[in-house]
């Protein structure tokens, strides 16, 4: 590993009880029920189980939301290739999977493409 990447790991290093805060403060906030606590038992379900058991606390399309914190903490965007499909069941899953190959990003291990501008059509 040369000088660079070794100084980049240092300061993801520094940057992430931060970014491990910030991460579980979003999650908390993303995956409270609008109207309150949803208790499984009042909720009716058939032979196969309810619904709100059966899907993760949040899914892979909301936690791109979390670019924003990212950002924030480490100045890049959360990549969507390195969600896991589906999404999380729980903060801890999410973080035990984002914050490794978040590194990796950030220190150039993995590269992840990013979208070009959307070209706005020329004036007639």
């Amino acid at each position: 590993m040369d000088a660079a990447a070794i100084e980049l790991e240092q300061t993801f290093d520094k940057k992430m009880p931060e970014l491990i805060s910030a991460l579980r403060a979003w999650f908390e906030e993303e995956t409270t029920p609008i109207d309150g606590v949803v208790d499984e038992a009042d909720v009716p379900s058939g032979e196969g189980g309810s619904i709100v058991g059966m899907r993760p606390a949040i899914d892979s399309k909301r936690v791109v939301d979390a670019t924003v914190i990212t950002k924030k903490v480490l100045g890049i965007p959360l990549p969507p290739a390195i969600i896991k499909p589906g999404g999380y069941n729980s903060c801890e899953e999410m973080i035990d999977d984002i914050v490794p190959k978040l590194k990796k990003v950030f220190t150039g291990e993995i590269k992840v493409r990013t979208p070009k501008p959307v070209k706005q059509p020329e004036a007639a």
